[in-house]
């Protein structure tokens, strides 16, 4: 065959593509291909030319033996003067075909690997006495972690950044690892000893930016009002507030506390400082905190199944599940708050919390990671309903043709979460500006909530989710945890009806 010379600059390129028709390629260098295919427009076409070219002479050469009956020996090959003549005119079709077919070969190499597993930047160091919540990031000693939460829910659990920072994690506490440099510590305390090399670790909190310059703090997050108390036992912090502006320098044994926009007042350090609150003990801002429950008068909470469920019913659980076809045993839960204590448009923030718990009913590896998705129920008139089961033909605001749906122009949606795949327990839920809003423009201060299972099982027989109820004897029921502003907290409120 006539070639033309070889192009320099694409020697390596037309090397690598030779490997990859021979399959002879590793890792490696399947990724070099990936890196120089998806930098150069030239070397693309380039990759495409030699891949049409090869399936052209293999298809000939395969059309030759097939005519001839017999193989082609390589003095055969010579007598070929000049291919691409040969190529256009005998097959004007069959090129393009293998064009294509070069092209999806390289649409394969690019798009069809698997993707690369997402970069970590810490190490679970060292765990005493740990449980977690469930959560997507693996808490095993050792494990390498990327970003994501962890909860924390008894014990002391030590975080070693690649940057050079160690953070102590000190139960209860949430913690949301961002990269190497940063995290967010929504309640709780955190311990920090951070290295030269790591100058400038920030935890951010609700209230606060903690910045390191070289040293050893701890930081708390109140759990309600997300006040932060920051305390520094060797060396510089700088503490702003979230949204940058103004910042004080705490020094070896100084303190302080932000909350409400302030950054207060750089005082003495306390030696028996208090990190985490005793139950029923009021924090900072306090007065402007509140909690409801469906335990509460006027609450309530209950289900709805579409279907005969062979005695899967429950009197303390909110059972979920979006089952296979339009005929399985559906399931919704509702909710309902007494929002009378509080006037409109006095929430500056609210959260949904939800305990799940293990119904041991259907198998998990039928299911995939499980979405659920929060409704408020917009019409006031459908709030008068009766808590423990509710009638699927007549429950409020519901589809009953549809395992998820609601009717929409009586619903609003919220927000939503995710389950991964076999986790069964623990608090889960959604907050936001959509929540406050609705809560806020409610307009007979009495709050009903959907929650459907968006995700359906994969085959028949899948789990079955459950929440807490009101009903239930050890896990608490379903909770607003609200913030109110602070010009329009109703007089005398504290918290309704019990956790």
């Amino acid at each position: 065959m006539n070639e033309a010379p070889p192009n320099p600059p694409h020697d390596r390129l037309l090397e690598l593509a030779h490997g990859y028709i021979e399959r002879s390629l590793n890792s490696a260098r399947i990724a070099e291909l990936e890196t120089l295919l998806s930098e150069s427009e030239e070397a693309r076409r380039v990759y495409v030319d030699f891949m049409h070219d090869h399936a052209t002479l293999h298809w000939e050469q395969i059309g030759r033996d097939g005519e001839r009956g017999d193989g082609i020996a390589d003095e055969d090959i010579d007598e070929i003067e000049d291919i691409s003549d040969y190529r256009y005119s005998r097959f004007p079709s069959l090129w393009q075909g293998f064009a294509a077919a070069a092209l999806i070969a390289l649409l394969s190499l690019l798009l069809l690997r698997p993707p690369a597993p997402a970069p970590t930047f810490a190490t679970m160091k060292r765990t005493e006495a740990a449980r977690w919540e469930s959560g997507p990031l693996p808490t095993a000693e050792g494990a390498r972690l990327g970003a994501g939460e962890l909860f924390l829910v008894r014990g002391i659990a030590t975080l070693d950044f690649d940057s050079g920072a160690e953070v102590i994690l000190e139960a209860p506490a949430r913690l949301t690892l961002v990269d190497a440099m940063n995290c967010v510590l929504t309640s709780g305390t955190a311990v920090a000893e951070v290295g030269e090399s790591a100058e400038g670790f920030t935890i951010r909190t609700p209230s606060a930016r903690v910045i390191d310059h070289g040293t050893r703090f701890a930081v708390n997050v109140h759990p309600v009002s997300g006040a932060t108390q920051t305390q520094v036992f060797d060396g510089l912090v700088e503490v702003a507030l979230p949204d940058g502006g103004k910042s004080l320098a705490l020094r070896t044994g100084q303190r302080s506390v932000t909350e409400g926009g302030s950054l207060g007042a750089v005082s003495a350090a306390i030696e028996e400082a208090t990190w985490t609150l005793p139950e029923g003990a009021e924090g900072p801002q306090e007065k402007n905190a509140l909690t409801l429950t469906t335990a509460a008068p006027g609450g309530a909470d209950a289900y709805t199944c579409s279907s005969e469920t062979g005695g899967h019913d429950s009197e303390t659980l909110l059972l979920l599940k979006n089952a296979l076809g339009e005929n399985g045993p559906h399931r919704k839960s509702y909710l309902r708050f007494d929002l009378s204590p509080i006037p409109p448009g006095t929430i500056a923030e609210a959260r949904l919390e939800l305990h799940f718990t293990p119904t041991g009913w259907g198998l998990a590896s039928n299911l995939g990671d499980s979405g659920f998705t929060v409704y408020g129920i917009r019409d006031d008139r459908l709030d008068d309903w009766s808590g423990g089961e509710l009638d699927w033909t007549t429950a409020p605001a519901n589809d009953p043709d549809s395992g998820t749906a609601l009717v929409a122009e009586k619903v609003t949606e919220l927000g939503s979460f995710v389950l991964p795949r076999g986790i069964q327990s623990g608090s889960f839920g959604i907050h936001g500006e959509k929540l406050a809003a609705f809560l806020n423009a409610d307009a007979n201060r009495r709050a009903s909530l959907v929650i459907v299972r968006d995700t359906s099982e994969v085959r028949g027989g899948g789990l079955v989710h459950a929440i807490a109820s009101s009903r239930h004897v050890t896990l608490p029921p379903p909770a607003l945890v609200l913030r109110l502003r602070e010009d329009g907290t109703p007089a005398g409120v504290r918290v309704s009806g019990p956790r």
